[in-house]
Order: C-alpha cells, then structure tokens, then sequence
C-alpha cells in the first residue's frame, strides 16, 4: 500500500469519526430534549387530568340564607367585641348572574367601618369569617380617620376600613327572599 494510499483512507476515517462525534453530541442533545419533552407531556396530561376531575366534581353552592345582610355584620361586630356605632355604612349591590353558570348569582355589598384600630380588623374579619364562611372579603381599603379622630401618641392609629363582601349563591326560584 502506497504512502498516498493510506493518507488518505486516514484522512477518510479522520473526517468520518469528526461526522459521527458531531452526530453524537448532537444524538445526544436530542436525547435530553425529548426527554424532557415527555416530562412535560407527562406533566401537562395530569394537568388535564385534574382540570377534567374537577370540572366534573359535583359544584354545591348554598342558598341565600333567610336575614338581612344587615343583621349579619351587626352579629359579626358584636362577636369582635366591636359597638353597632362602628359600622358607618353598609351598601349591598344587586345581583348578578354568573355567566356560564345558570342557576347561580354573585351578591356583593361594601360595607365602610370607623374608628378602628389594626387588631380590631383583624377581630371583626376573623369573626365574619368564621361566622359567614359563605361570604368572602374580596377587597380592604384601609385609611387612617381625620386628625380630629386621631388618638393619642403611642396609640393605634384609628382607621375608617372599606370593605367588600361577596357570595356566590343558587338562585332561588320561589321568589325573592
């Protein structure tokens, strides 16, 4: 075999292990993608799973309880230790339909307490909460009251809070209530 002859089956057997080195690494990196390809499929699949579950989970929403929503946040004042004087006003909305649902409606009302400190929020929110559960707060607005109101150094400052309520109920069919 000549000299010329097998520098160039090396130069042959050099450029094709380059090929399959650079296929390799490549093979490779392929690898670890569809791997984690099906990591996400197999993520996404239980995903869905859970989504389809619990859309056909049996939804129970409660009916309008009989008494005013008045009553019921005078109830949670007094339970929070709080005087009927707090409650500076109580503005309930009109209901409205879910869309998507039939059957359901959302009542939301704001209702404004004076003159409270920070703790004292915490113990009117904890006592609606434990005794209204069907009620949710979804929004609180706190603002420190008029200097007027102000308490003395070293004291907690009084706060005017604005808070909104709402419920998703069933709507009741046999009239208003």
């Amino acid at each position: 075999m000549s000299k010329s002859l097998l520098l160039a089956w090396t130069i042959c057997i050099a450029a094709s292990v380059a090929v399959l080195f650079a296929s390799g690494s490549r093979a490779a990196s392929a690898r670890a993608n569809a791997a984690s390809a099906r990591r996400d499929l197999s993520l996404a699949t239980e995903q869905v799973t859970e989504l389809v579950r619990l859309r056909q989970a049996k939804r129970e929403f409660p009916e309008r309880s009989e008494g005013g929503l008045a009553s019921k946040v005078s109830a949670a004042l007094l339970r929070a230790g709080l005087t009927a004087s707090t409650l500076q006003s109580l503005s309930p909305e009109a209901n409205t339909p879910v869309n998507g649902e039939p059957g359901l409606s959302r009542q939301r009302a704001t209702l404004t307490l004076q003159g409270l400190s920070l703790p004292q929020v915490g113990a009117f929110l904890d006592a609606w909460r434990g005794a209204e559960p069907d009620w949710v707060v979804a929004g609180i607005d706190l603002s420190p009251t008029s200097g007027r109101d102000a308490g003395s150094i070293g004291s907690d400052l009084p706060l005017r809070v604005s808070l909104t309520i709402e419920g998703l109920f069933k709507k009741s069919f046999g009239g208003p209530r």
